[in-house]
């Protein structure tokens, strides 16, 4: 999730070149990336493991306005698939990224596109530093209880540090926990199905500071959607209260099953569909301490992959669909004194404040061609992808409608040449991404001559639209050096070149670009 901060465009990464034969591994069935964890045991190999390091560089004004136009990236990952008996299959990753940014204002939350509400600074001259730290650990078993019997469990977790080094600073800690509980049966070789259980919970606390001049005063826009919302200094009671942690926490409880069909050998149709049920508020639930809002979401997700296998060739087209709707309410409340001197919140009742649809469609095909050792000669890929989301946020008397949509098509070709124990691998990439819909349709609630106290910050209404909708190409090129060692250990140098431009910005700049290196093994 830290690529957003990095200034990545939306939708482009979709297109990667492929990795290694761990890569080839992992995506060649679509049971070892479902959210069951019992399809693990679909591991085709005794062995599969990947460790790498890497940095990349990023530059360009063609941002999100919570995003940076100068940045650095490094970190390490490892990620392993081990098979230790016939019955029993493990799957860990461990992966470290360290995040710096330059000139980064906008959002105060970690990944403003995930919350019902932003705190967003409303001046750019307070625009500084941002760093993070990221932990992310995952770690999973499959087993065999029975000859059709698969049963998995797996644990995601996510521990990031994040914060920014000048006025108004705001650190957040964050800690992310996905658990999933499955299990699988095989009806018959032509067909398998399995269910799982989701449960996922995440707290995001935040706390606010000045350390520079008190004499300066430091505002923010609590948006509630698209940037309509209310101006708040900070100091005063609210949503930005100076020295206290203010938790944004987030349930989701969820189901999926899956059914694969084999109707001949060669040919597997996977098929996963969830749903899942989120619960969340900012604030605390304290008589002392103030629940500021509280939201709530249905999601519903489809994954289809069809996989054809030819002689030493294997085709993949693989359709994503999900829909998320969500709403979000603003507690009124009131702090009352008693006698004794004690002040406690009483609240008096709600006010919805944002009604958000958001779409994510997508279809991607994959083409491994002349596969030997788990290596393609060519790897293809071609996707298209696509976005919506519509909104009303409403702040009385005064209500603002948006929708925006998206559409990125791309394509992706690599070529590996194997002489003896080196591999040379040249990818090359190309997308077009363009998008349109409707920036602010505004309007007020009851008689026209009521006062509103809804503030709009349009710098980032305008930036934030065009980032997402404005046409631009975003080309990929990049080289792979890879030897083998004895003992199948594979050593690896990898450098790679993004650019993207647009071809009408007004409020953005028109290029951006990302300049990545990796050095890794797989084993």
């Amino acid at each position: 999730m830290w690529l957003i901060l990095t200034g990545g465009v939306l939708c482009s990464a979709s297109l990667v070149a492929q990795s290694s034969d761990f890569g080839y591994i992992k995506n060649q069935n679509a049971w070892l990336t479902s959210e069951n964890a019992a399809g693990l045991n679909s591991l085709s190999v005794k062995k599969a493991s990947l460790a790498e390091v890497y940095f990349n560089k990023s530059n360009g004004d063609f941002i999100n306005y919570y995003q940076s136009n100068n940045s650095y990236t490094f970190g390490g990952l490892c990620e392993s698939f081990f098979r230790q008996n016939e019955k029993t299959v493990f799957y860990g990753k461990v992966d470290y990224t360290n995040f710096a940014g330059k000139h980064m204002g906008g959002s105060t939350f970690y990944d403003p596109n995930y919350n019902p509400f932003d705190i967003v600074e409303y001046a750019d001259s307070t625009a500084g530093t941002k760093k993070m730290e990221t932990y992310h650990l995952i770690g999973a078993i499959s087993t065999i209880v029975s000859p059709k019997f698969v049963v998995g469990a797996k644990i995601d977790y996510v521990a990031t540090s994040y914060f920014k080094t000048k006025d108004l600073r705001h650190t957040n800690d964050l800690l992310d926990m996905n658990v999933t509980a499955g299990l699988r049966y095989q009806f018959s070789k032509r067909l398998d199905a399995g269910i799982n259980y989701y449960y996922r919970r995440s707290v995001e606390g935040i706390t606010f500071q000045s350390m520079g001049n008190t004499n300066q005063q430091f505002n923010s826009l609590i948006s509630f959607g698209s940037f309509l919302g209310r101006q708040e200094r900070f100091g005063e009671s609210g949503y930005t209260t100076e020295s206290s942690n203010t938790p944004f926490f987030n349930e989701f409880h969820g189901v999926s099953v899956q059914l694969e069909l084999s109707p001949i050998s060669n040919l597997r149709f996977f098929n996963e569909l969830g749903i899942k049920r989120r619960n969340g508020y900012f604030g605390k639930h304290s008589s002392t301490s103030v629940l500021f809002t509280e939201h709530n979401s249905t999601t519903f997700n489809y994954r289809g992959v069809l996989s054809f296998t030819k002689n030493t060739s294997v085709h993949q087209l693989e359709l994503k669909l999900e829909e998320e709707n969500l709403k979000n309410f603003e507690n009124a409340y009131r702090k009352e004194t008693s006698s004794g001197g004690n002040t406690t919140i009483a609240y008096y009742g709600e006010t919805q404040m944002l009604d958000r649809k958001r779409i994510l469609a997508s279809a991607e095909y994959t083409g491994n061609l002349h596969v030997k050792n788990n290596i393609p000669v060519w790897f293809l890929q071609a996707s298209a992808n696509f976005f919506e989301r519509d909104q009303t946020v409403s702040v009385y008397p005064s209500y603002r409608k948006q929708t925006i949509n998206q559409l990125h098509v791309g394509a992706l070709i690599q070529r590996n040449i194997i002489r003896r124990i080196n591999m040379y691998s040249i990818y090359f990439g190309s997308g077009y991404t363009a998008g349109g819909g409707t920036r602010n349709n505004d309007g007020r609630y009851g008689s026209a001559d009521s006062k509103s106290s809804a503030v709009s910050l349009d710098r980032y209404l305008f930036r934030e639209y065009e980032y997402l909708t404005t046409s631009r190409i975003n080309e990929t090129a990049g080289f792979r050096y890879t030897r083998s060692l004895p003992r199948n250990l594979k050593v690896y140098g990898d450098v790679r070149g993004e650019l993207t431009k647009s071809f009408s910005a007004r409020y953005l700049g028109n290029t951006f670009q990302t300049v990545s290196l990796a050095i890794g093994c797989t084993f």
